[in-house]
């Protein structure tokens, strides 16, 4: 290549490189551009090189996360589009929008489908110079699930040129819509495959390449064209897009690819029988990449200290030390499960607004009353969730009736009075459709907020100038840690990624530098100490706790969301692999201090969720006659002693906590 520093210098028409600059604000091809996009424009560029095939071949991009992956792919299929649609004294230009759709784009999830239909729109209206014509009729599509089918099938009906979607939607339509013409195929792009691979896509994936393998055979219409001009492949070029490169996804380049090339942002080889891992592969396999920029750091943090800890972190990402002023911050938490998602939006969104304080100034005049109202409350709530139905008071139903009314005009976020008056958005995949893109378009928009999230956000999606990552609950498999920080220091921009560990967790930092991966400690007093500018950060983090414990105790729905996160975070935490079992394991837990975390003060015993077959032998025993069952006493509460509950002296001193609980040892007796 003459010319690897700029995008005309590998082939890009000058158009589409006037348009990456004022559209994307894209000026220089990073390191996996550079490589991938002379192979993936094939005999259709202009700038020839002899390390390159001068022949279409199928591509395996291998790249850290942030690198560019989704131009890489892109670039080269609208560049030749672009110049099968100019018109020349030699060629009359090709326009026809009924040929259908000649390039396919799977992606794992519906919100990196939007991102890369978003980029696509972009980069096929770019405005032509005075002195070329051109014809105008590439047409993007976007096929997710949870939007109107047969306004899809309307408009693949008509033609739709190059087409982003997730599998099972994309499946749908290829087995139930006859009018989707996918004859004239002649690029599938899978990006992100080894997430494609974890979300349980392989049979499906299967299923696809399959019957367009049956249905990739050019109309005798179109089939003089495509044969002709170097600007269509010969046959079907076919792209997969990972970070990783698993066995699993190397089969899938094995039955989706025929003889691929691997580029990567440090070796170019090809490969040989479909065969992609070599010398330089294997390497990348083991090892994981991350931006030079970001600044890696893990806090380990007592169980009890975790919420505290983390409304902390928060707060000090918005407060500029040195000048002393509030600053913009976007920061992204990862937490484990949906059910934690939705607890802590609850709990950051209106713990501590104006009505709790004027009812906490109240609970101090009336302490004895308050804390039968918490008995009541919390003796109700374990009712509930033993299937015994109470009656609601019209005051109840009055508030749930006002959340109903709250989720009509849901405005897609909730301005925190516990973080600095921040907005704060919600993103996982047991919300609806319609949720999911305002939340995550809205959080993109903004100049500051939070997100809380799940790990359907870790992977491919771009949002912009994200400054900090808080990995809240640790990832459950290595190659998650990599996508989560990705999400920041992304382009060349600085970012810093921050990580939860608990004591009985610390040897996890141990696997993360076998991985070339070495964070820095922060201990938590460090943290908790920017809840005050004095030395003495206890008071200030025991107030904060007893705020966000008092607002789960105000009613009934409060405590349940907070004990289904509890137990959702607990069967997520189970979910580690193998390989880390003896770092991440139940046993270790000390369960009481992982309810306060949730705001929950109650003993671990009382937090015991009751099976079917137990709730059976209960109600038969509660209808027999002359049978008290002790268990269904009013639970009586239990003392604290909170004057002492922030008081630490080092965190790495602290017990992890009983790793089995002797219980019923004097019944035994």
């Amino acid at each position: 290549v003459a010319d690897n520093t700029t995008f005309m210098g590998l082939g890009i028409d000058p158009d589409l490189c006037q348009g990456l600059e004022s559209k994307l604000g894209v000026q220089v091809p990073t390191n996996v551009q550079r490589k991938a996009i002379p192979t993936l424009l094939g005999p259709s560029r202009t700038v020839r090189d002899a390390t390159i095939p001068d022949h279409d071949v199928d591509v395996v991009v291998q790249a850290e996360t942030g690198s560019g992956k989704t131009l890489t792919y892109l670039l080269p299929v609208v560049n030749r589009l672009v110049a099968a649609s100019t018109i020349t004294d030699e060629y009359p230009g090709f326009g026809d929008r009924a040929i259908g759709t000649v390039a396919i784009v799977l992606t794992p999830t519906r919100e990196l489908a939007q991102q890369v239909h978003q980029v696509l729109g972009k980069l096929v209206n770019v405005p032509r110079s005075p002195d070329v014509k051109r014809l105008h009729w590439i047409v993007p599509g976007l096929l997710i699930g949870g939007e109107n089918k047969n306004k899809e099938k309307a408009r693949l009906r008509k033609g739709v040129t190059i087409l982003v979607s997730t599998p099972g939607r994309l499946l749908d339509h290829l087995e139930n819509t006859k009018s989707f013409d996918v004859r004239q195929l002649r690029w599938l792009i899978l990006d992100e495959a080894d997430r494609l691979l974890d979300l349980g896509f392989e049979e499906t994936l299967t299923k696809i390449i399959k019957l367009l393998n049956e249905r990739t055979v050019a109309d005798p219409k179109y089939r003089a064209l495509l044969q002709q001009h170097a600007f269509w492949p010969a046959k079907r070029q076919n792209v997969l897009c990972s970070a990783t490169l698993r066995d699993d996804v190397q089969h899938l380049a094995g039955v989706a690819l025929d003889r691929p090339v691997f580029v990567s942002g440090n070796a170019i080889k090809e490969s040989i029988d479909g065969d992609v891992k070599g010398e330089e592969e294997d390497h990348l396999v083991e090892k994981y990449a991350t931006p030079n920029q970001l600044k890696q750091t893990y806090t380990i943090t007592p169980a009890k200290l975790r919420l505290v800890t983390l409304t902390a972190m928060i707060r000090s990402c918005f407060w500029d030390v040195q000048r002393r002023k509030s600053k913009n911050s976007k920061i992204i938490v990862f937490l484990s499960c949906c059910d934690s998602v939705d607890f802590h939006y609850t709990l950051f969104g209106h713990a501590g607004n104006q009505e709790d304080e004027e009812g906490e100034e109240e609970g101090e005049e009336e302490n004895t009353s308050d804390q039968d109202g918490e008995d009541k409350i919390m003796h109700n709530a374990l009712n509930k969730i033993m299937g015994n139905k109470n009656k609601k008071k019209p005051q109840q139903q009055r508030m749930d009736q006002d959340d109903e009314d709250d989720k009509k005009l849901d405005p897609g976020y909730l301005m925190s009075h516990l973080l600095n008056d921040m907005p704060i958005y919600k993103l996982h995949g047991d919300m609806d459709q319609k949720s999911r893109t305002k939340s995550y378009q809205l959080f993109s928009k903004s100049s500051s907020g939070v997100l809380l999230c799940t790990d359907v956000a870790a992977r491919g999606l771009d949002m912009p100038d994200v400054d900090r990552i808080i990995q809240y609950d640790p990832p459950t498999d290595l190659k998650d840690y990599v996508h989560r920080v990705g999400r920041t220091a992304r382009l060349g921009k600085a970012g810093s990624a921050a990580l939860f560990l608990l004591p009985s967790e610390m040897e996890y930092v141990d696997i993360l530098k076998a991985q070339d991966l070495f964070p820095e400690s922060v201990s938590v007093e460090t943290v908790l100490s920017t809840l005050t500018p004095k030395q003495d950060y206890h008071t200030p983090a025991q107030i904060l706790q007893n705020k966000m414990e008092q607002f789960i105790l105000q009613n009934e729905d409060n405590v349940l969301l907070a004990r289904k996160a509890y137990w959702s975070s607990m069967r997520a935490y189970a979910t580690h692999t193998a390989a880390e079992k003896h770092i991440f394991h139940v046993r270790k837990l000390h369960l009481g201090h992982m309810a306060k975390s949730f705001g929950l003060r109650e003993a671990p015993s009382n937090l015991q969720e009751a099976s079917k077959a137990k709730k059976k032998k209960e109600a038969k025993q509660e209808r027999m006659p002359g049978k008290v069952n002790k268990k269904l006493n009013p639970m009586k509460k239990r003392t604290y002693d909170q004057a002492d509950e922030f008081a630490i002296t080092s965190a790495a001193s602290l017990p992890s906590g009983p790793t089995t609980r002797q219980r019923n040892k004097k019944k035994r007796k």
